[in-house]
């Protein structure tokens, strides 16, 4: 692996801290900051999750016409400027704008780095530097999770606003560091499906949808003071740790080349699909 290639993990990985820290709390915060119900704060995780797939079929087009690292730069700094409105906002319209402003960004950010990602690796590499990058998506979300909560009960929301800013900004810094060669536009149409959306990859993204809401039910449990939700998460790894394979990893690592948006969003949808059960 080279040095660019750990970079674009490491920018990753900050990206991914940046976004799940404010994930668990907005739905409380929102609700009283703006005077509505969790559940209607909630539905920040709906548009959010929309606004990932609106993007999706012109993201070939971007990454075609315009340099992949720009589109990646781009899209989080955007993402960054939505993500300290929530400090400030003051409706609920508002609020629902941000978070689709936000949800676009994310998708279209996540999906230009493993855009990015796949260029600056080997072919022989390619595999393993899906799966390394992945996980490094996956450990973003659980410190961004504890570290939002923790910041939260120390500082509160502006802070852990602040905070995400700053790990946005770091994300983009390592980003800006990558060399990315310069590959000739093959000519994209503007809205394009065939890049987007591959049949073959709906059974893996209701897999990993049905996974992903185990923790996305408990994690935020751990807000209100419920710490049963760690202990139950705790037993989950312990039982499912022992029975991944490493082809299993490389297979989702190659649905996710293939179709990383609508994996991306699949992940978003467990945030919101809990409160439907909180509320």
């Amino acid at each position: 692996m080279t040095l660019n290639f750990w970079r674009m993990c490491t920018a990753n990985l900050l990206l991914f801290i940046s976004v799940y820290m404010l994930f668990p709390l907005l739905p409380f915060v929102m609700g009283e900051q703006l005077g509505v119900s969790v559940g209607q704060a909630g539905s920040m995780f709906l548009v959010f999750a929309v606004a990932m797939f609106a993007v999706g079929p012109f993201h070939a087009y971007l990454v075609d016409e315009y340099k992949r690292k720009h589109v990646l730069l781009y899209s989080a700094l955007i993402m960054l400027a939505a993500v300290l409105g929530y400090a400030f906002v003051d409706g609920y319209t508002k609020f629902l704008l941000l978070a689709a402003v936000q949800g676009a960004c994310f998708g279209l950010a996540t999906t230009a780095g493993i855009t990015v990602a796949i260029d600056i690796t080997t072919s022989a590499r390619r595999s393993a530097g899906n799966m390394v990058y992945a996980w490094a998506a996956r450990l973003g979300m659980l410190v961004g999770v504890v570290l939002g909560i923790g910041m939260y009960k120390m500082y509160g929301f502006r802070m852990v606003t602040y905070l995400s800013v700053a790990a946005g900004l770091a994300s983009i810094f390592f980003a800006s560091r990558v060399y990315v060669a310069f590959r000739a536009p093959i000519g994209v149409s503007l809205c394009n499906m065939d890049r987007f959306l591959l049949p073959r990859a709906w059974v893996p993204a209701i897999n990993m949808l049905l996974i992903a809401f185990v923790p996305g039910a408990l994690l935020p449990l751990m807000f209100v003071g419920d710490y049963w939700s760690l202990a139950a998460l705790a037993v989950l790894v312990f039982i499912t740790v022992p029975f991944m394979k490493m082809s299993s990893c490389r297979t989702i690592a190659s649905v996710e080349r293939q179709t990383p948006l609508a994996i991306c969003s699949w992940r978003q949808g467990c945030w919101w699909a809990w409160l439907w059960l909180a509320t």
